[in-house]
């Protein structure tokens, strides 16, 4: 005997018994609850009719799957309980409100300091859009969190089932992306930018291969730029480039490539900003400082490519004389933030809270490994013209300082804020100056 159902309504609302509205691709109550829509295509079930009437085969096979699904791990994300067949409505509420409560805890765990710091000036920040905003409903958002909520899951309660589950719904979020991405309507929407952008924090968290990362960095670096500065210099344009900003001066140093946040049209945003935010009275001077830290280590990474241009002997435009003046005076401007900034981590007892003295801390690490690149950048080309003038060949850029994600932080004991002390340090802890011996000794 073959069994067609008679309803038009996806395998899913069939099954909890709820009114399906049909919509394509997905369902409105799948999405809204969270889960993959099956679509309406009716699965067709053959049945071995016994001699008394009892569909045993059926029954058996039934309670086996019962018995599997009361077994297998239960997550917020997909949970079914009684509430749910009852009042869906109402377990869908809880399971929203849970999702965006562990959504909070993942951002306070992962970025502590950058969200202090810069959530009270921002219009809104992460956990506001996440829990009031009407956007973070939609499809793209929703697959992103829920990826980031399962990692943390995993890690918090130490759970390769979760963590495996992360990586799964990351490969859903993905494909989610991809089609808003290849949407010319909303490819360049806020949606969209922060879905590629909490996919990006994923995979930098738990990444597939150690440059992985670097796909969605120069992504969003695309996205960003077809957005232009104005759109990310207020709202939530501007929340979403503060997390994401360090990161694209890591992928610049990384490629040893100019990074378009040294842009003029790019600092001047940043300025920008900061003078909205007096206007609102939401600027301190701690904030002040780190912008300015910020515009002027976006800058490095086109020093840094000039000069591996010069070591190669690629970029013959590059005139020696006036590399070494900016560089000069690029370091020159990061030493005086530095005693700025020192004034203030120093004053443990003079009424500054432990939060702006992290915040100095982690500026002053940035402000460090900068000089130091630029410092080491000087070396180099001072090498580089004894070399030229003893007729000597060129060193193919061997000894240009180079840079990784994970910068000091590597292996399974990192801290889980490891990525907020990259951010904090506009990217700076990425640069790698294990060369640092070696241009010494070839600079003598």
């Amino acid at each position: 005997m073959v069994g067609v159902p008679r309803s038009t309504s996806c395998r899913e609302c069939l099954q909890r018994r709820v009114k399906c509205d049909r919509a394509l691709p997905e369902c409105r109550r799948c999405q809204v609850r969270g889960v993959r829509c099956p679509g309406y295509r009716r699965a067709l079930k053959f049945y071995n009719r016994t001699t008394d009437g009892d569909f045993t085969d059926a029954k058996q096979f039934d309670n086996l799957q019962k018995a599997k699904n009361a077994s297998s791990l239960v997550l917020a994300a997909s949970r079914r309980s009684i509430d749910g067949s009852r009042v869906p409505s109402l377990a869908c509420k809880a399971f929203d409100t849970q999702g965006k409560e562990v959504f909070e805890y993942v951002v306070m765990t992962t970025f502590p300091v950058t969200f202090l710091h810069f959530a009270p000036r921002l219009e809104p920040n992460w956990v506001d859009f996440i829990k009031h905003h009407q956007a973070a409903k939609t499809e793209p958002i929703e697959k992103g969190m829920r990826c980031l909520n399962l990692w943390y899951m995993g890690v918090k309660n130490n759970d390769a089932t979760i963590a495996d589950r992360s990586r799964y719904a990351y490969g859903d979020a993905l494909r989610c992306l991809a089609r808003w991405v290849g949407n010319p309507r909303t490819r360049t929407s806020e949606i969209t930018l922060a879905a590629a952008i909490m996919i990006a924090v994923f995979e930098m968290l738990d990444p597939v291969t150690p440059h992985s990362w670097l796909i969605h960095s120069r992504g969003i670096a695309g996205l960003i730029r077809l957005r232009g500065a104005k759109v990310h210099s207020s709202g939530f344009g501007r929340t979403m480039f503060i997390t994401i900003r360090s990161f694209l001066l890591v992928d610049a140093f990384v490629r040893r490539e100019p990074s378009f946040l040294g842009e003029p049209e790019w600092r001047d945003a940043n300025q920008e900003a900061t003078i909205v935010e007096r206007r609102n009275g939401k600027e301190s001077w701690m904030s002040k400082i780190v912008e300015r830290v910020f515009n002027e280590i976006s800058m490095g990474p086109a020093l840094l490519s000039q000069t591996s241009g010069l070591m190669s002997g690629d970029s013959a435009h590059v005139l020696r004389d006036d590399l070494v003046s900016r560089i000069n005076a690029s370091r020159g401007i990061l030493r005086n933030l530095q005693l700025q900034v020192s004034s203030v981590s120093g004053k443990e007892n003079a009424g500054k809270d432990d939060h702006t003295r992290a915040v100095a801390k982690h500026c002053l690490q940035g402000i460090f490994s900068g000089i130091a690149l630029l410092e080491q950048l000087l070396v180099l080309i001072e090498a580089d013209k004894k070399r030229c003038d003893r007729g000597a060949e060129a060193w193919g850029g061997s000894t240009v300082p180079s840079g990784t994600m994970e910068g000091p932080f590597s292996g399974e004991n990192r801290p889980l804020d490891w990525l907020d002390q990259i951010s904090m340090s506009m990217g700076t802890l990425a640069i790698s100056n294990n060369n640092q011996d070696r241009v010494v000794e070839l600079g003598d």
